[in-house]
């Protein structure tokens, strides 16, 4: 087998060859990131495919039945190369179109989103310069030990939006808490240090997760304060058809608890200030009749200094670690972090502890009491691995899949990555079918995420694409999904996340594509594209064109990118066993003690960004916790 190094070299600098003063994507080092990455993940599976992957570009034989000509990949000239992948790109063969897209998103990652890297500069983004950091929050945290053990009266498993709420109300009520948190710390002094260290130390999976078929990219938090940290401070409630739907599960009026966790974190609309992006989409909006909302945001003394997904460095930003986890520890509880709870322990159907793994080895949590909140992805994961609700943990999964439609403008709009994230919500299409349809927002996006996620069509389109960066908005439209996808664990006990858009979804995201698109033009903007593959663009005066052709490429498994920052529903609640993990208190059927408190719990699809309700639905769990001990 030849190099396989040389074999990487030479697709990184496929997607990246470099030219005038810009170097290739090997003589940046990429291919050594890239790989110590996907190896930094802990998934051996995942670095043996990557390594099938070079072996197939690389063989002769393979690529006499693949193409027809015993070449490789590497023996190439450049533009034969070019010509490889794009074969590959709009292959009718699945697989093919996932292995270069996977490839396409990691190499285009980790050129733009390096530190100082020439790529983002051509884009023209200048990191903004770094303010002085908050003082760090009052936290009661220390670094779990191998071997310890450690008595308390519950035991929280993460310290995102559910486990903090929940925390902070059991240690007010007099609990002794200890929150395992599975990230290493990282506070307001350590956050703005750049795209990729951020995805590293505050994502799942580094920032590159995705779905089983490497379809929808997977925006978790996974870090201290969880998701909260990350965010883009967008704080809503879901709307009356959704919470008909939660109550016929048991969810009673959140009314109070919303009121309750929105005034913690300073949820008001006074800090809403219009980006470029988010401009053009409330004209755009107004332009054509519709609604345009302006967004509420968990913040106080925001400074729009930028990077915000990257945590929050002046504290403006109201996340749990300047909020709930701050309670807790007020209340004397106390945060282990560094600690992923591997599982949960049980005697005659009651809770008895977790056990989390650690540098060196584990820690035991013993406690008769546990708080769930992993998250979506993760939460099922360890039940699954506990033996706990075998049958129904990890099914009924929602993510709010979106697609994307951008607008190239005549103006400089600042970049996706300027002032504040997301202020402008357009949900007139709320609800196109029944309770479910979708809302449209701007998202925030730095230089790696931007050139990842762009459609590739060869190299100088896509430098051409990606040096209008300052000139271009993006509109996402989130779809309330309907049909449901599963989290299962693979054979090392790690979540695997299985989904497909099914009818609605796919008619939901084409509706959505058409209708930001006709919003861009109606806002101003001189050209419109869509995240497909082949490249979908139009100048704004063929609009009528542009609808047609999204309407018949519709959405098809990595044709189209698509994106998902909200997971739930893995371990929800319900009144019928057979369908819930949890009972309408949020109390997992047959196990005494065991209390679901994140979005994993949700009914069903929330509908809208989910922070607040998982706060507001963690307190509710967290005080029927109190009440039941």
């Amino acid at each position: 087998m030849r190099d396989r190094g040389a074999t990487l070299a030479a697709l990184c600098d496929t997607f990246v060859p470099g030219g005038g003063t810009l170097p290739s994507a090997s003589a940046l080092g990429v291919p050594g990131v890239l790989r110590a990455e996907v190896a930094a993940l802990g998934r051996p599976a995942l670095v043996a495919e990557l390594d099938r992957l070079l072996d197939t570009l690389d063989s002769p034989a393979l690529n006499l039945a693949l193409t027809g000509r015993a070449v490789r990949f590497s023996a190439l000239e450049r533009h034969a190369r070019e010509a490889y992948l794009l074969r590959w790109a709009a292959s009718p063969l699945a697989l093919k179109r996932r292995a270069f897209q996977v490839m396409k998103r990691l190499v285009l990652l980790y050129t733009y989103g390096a530190e100082g890297s020439p790529y983002a500069r051509a884009a023209g983004f200048a990191p903004p310069p770094l303010p002085p950091p908050a003082e760090r929050a009052p936290l009661r945290l220390r670094a779990a030990t191998a071997g310890e053990t450690i008595d308390a009266d519950v035991c929280v498993v993460g310290s995102g939006a559910g486990g903090a709420v929940a925390a902070a109300e059991l240690a007010s009520a007099g609990r002794r808490v200890v929150v395992l948190e599975r990230a290493r710390a990282r506070l307001e002094d350590e956050f703005g240090r750049g795209e990729l260290d951020g995805y590293a130390a505050l994502f799942y999976d580094r920032g590159i997760a995705a779905t089983e078929d490497r379809a929808i990219a997977l925006l978790a938090g996974s870090a201290l304060g969880g998701g909260t940290v990350v965010n883009w401070n967008t704080s809503l409630r879901i709307p009356p058809s959704v919470a008909e739907e939660w109550q016929a599960a048991g969810v009673d009026d959140l009314a109070e608890h919303y009121e309750s966790v929105a005034a913690r974190s300073d949820v008001d609309a006074e800090e809403s200030a219009r980006n470029g992006a988010n401009a053009a989409l409330e004209r755009g909006l107004l332009a054509l009749g519709r609604r345009a909302r302006t967004i509420e945001r968990n913040v106080s003394g925001c400074g729009d200094c930028g990077l915000c997904m990257l945590g929050c460095r002046i504290g403006a930003k109201r996340s749990v670690l300047r909020t709930y986890l701050a309670d807790a520890c007020a209340a004397g509880a106390e945060i282990v972090h560094g600690a992923d709870a591997r599982r949960i322990e049980t005697a005659s159907g009651r809770v008895t502890g977790v056990v989390a793994r650690v540098a060196g080895g584990e820690l035991r949590v013993r406690a008769p009491a546990v708080a769930l909140a992993g998250g979506a992805i993760l939460s099922p994961a360890l039940l699954l691995r506990s033996g706990i609700a075998r049958e129904r943990a990890g099914r009924g999964f929602h993510l709010h899949p979106v697609s994307v439609v951008s607008g190239v403008y005549p103006d400089d709009l600042g970049g996706l990555w300027s002032g504040v994230p997301q202020s402008v919500l357009g949900d007139g299409f709320a609800e196109v079918d029944g309770a479910h349809g979708f809302r449209l927002e701007v998202p925030q996006a730095l230089p790696g995420t931007l050139a990842a996620s762009s459609p590739w069509w060869g190299a100088e389109q896509h430098r051409i694409r990606t040096a209008q960066a300052r000139h271009t908005a993006a509109f996402i439209a989130i779809v309330r999904d309907r049909t449901a996808g599963r989290v299962i664990v693979d054979g090392a006990g790690e979540p695997v996340v299985r989904y497909t858009c099914g009818g609605l979804e796919r008619r939901l995201l084409v509706r959505g594509m058409v209708e930001a698109a006709r919003v861009h033009a109606a806002a101003g903007a001189t050209t419109l594209f869509t995240l497909h593959t082949p490249p979908l663009e139009r100048p704004a005066d063929r609009l009528d064109e542009l609808v047609t052709e999204i309407e018949r490429r519709g959405v098809v498994s990595n044709r189209l990118t698509l994106f998902s920052a909200h997971q739930m529903s893995s371990c929800r609640i319900g009144r019928e066993r057979r369908s819930s993990v949890a009972d309408p208190d949020g109390r997992v059927w047959d196990v005494r003690g065991l209390f679901v408190t994140d979005a994993s719990a949700f009914p069903s699809a929330s509908g809208v960004n989910p922070m607040l309700t998982v706060m507001a639905l963690a307190r509710r769990t967290a005080q029927r916790m109190a009440a039941a001990s």
